[in-house]
């Protein structure tokens, strides 16, 4: 909205549309020269527009465009400030002017009142046209949406490459890992193998211990057999050197007795 302009011209309007509403004058080339000021009420009470969006319209003199402008509010007054470079690019009269007022989802208008456009003598250098601000704020959302839909294109494109750039390597380093993997369950594998062998090697081992155990118990067994033979035959020895004279006429037999006590008894052939 532009600033207020220097002529500011006031109306009293009712929603009710039970006045006329009057007439005001602008001329085609006052830019920005003149604000019209509404003050509305509703069946004669003041209406208050807070909270409300309000807008000026007007069919233009030539019956075919309109106009429509957005309005500041407080208290009852709506005001707006009239843009000639195309609400009044078309001179002439018209009394299809009004102000609507849009609250809660409702929208109401009040009575019509008339403008006289008076024709300026560069008329015909600018054309008329349907002008709603409204829809200019929209074209100018429209081009800035283009742009940065435009630039989110551009990121978007960027942000692909990058994601492709970054699957092959992801790829590469997906591979490595694959290898890796292989190289880890062939390493893996041959361990497992290497400690069958040493489980099966322990267990000969033990094996073996146990036997040499087994060997040497046995052979402690046998060497004390022998030592108790060898120490029999040690006294058999010295009781044959004892029993027996050297001329073979002396010698100790053993007997036994009716009890079964064995002793030696002397033997003499030299009688």
């Amino acid at each position: 909205m532009a600033a207020a302009s220097m002529n500011t011209i006031t109306l009293e309007l009712d929603i009710s549309k039970r006045g006329t509403g009057g007439c005001v004058k602008v001329g085609q080339g006052d830019e920005h020269g003149t604000t019209i000021k509404a003050l509305i009420y509703d069946n004669g009470s003041e209406l208050d527009l807070t909270g409300c969006t309000v807008h000026m319209v007007a069919r233009l003199p030539d019956k075919v465009h309109y106009w429509r402008g957005q309005c500041s509010v407080s208290g009852n007054a709506a005001t707006c400030v009239c843009d000639e470079d195309k609400l009044c690019s078309v001179s002439g009269y018209t009394d299809e002017a009004y102000f609507t007022i849009e609250k809660d989802g409702s929208t109401y208008s009040t009575e019509r009142f008339a403008i006289d456009i008076v024709r300026s003598a560069m008329d015909g250098q600018k054309p008329a046209e349907s002008w709603d601000s409204a829809v200019e704020a929209l074209e100018k959302r429209a081009e800035t949406a283009v742009s940065k839909s435009e630039k989110a294109a551009s990121d978007a494109a960027a942000a692909l490459e990058n994601a492709n750039a970054a699957a092959k390597a992801c790829a590469s380093v997906t591979d490595a890992a694959n290898t890796a993997a292989s190289n880890a369950n062939s390493a893996a594998g041959s361990a497992n193998a290497a400690a069958s062998s040493a489980n099966t090697a322990k267990a000969n081992a033990d094996a073996a211990t146990d036997a040499a155990k087994a060997a040497t118990t046995a052979a402690n067994e046998s060497k004390n057999s022998a030592d108790e033979a060898a120490a029999d035959a040690r006294k058999a020895a010295d009781e044959a050197r004892g029993s027996v004279s050297s001329d073979m006429k002396i010698y100790f037999k053993r007997v036994t007795d009716a009890q079964g006590n064995s002793r030696p008894v002397l033997v003499d052939m030299t009688v």
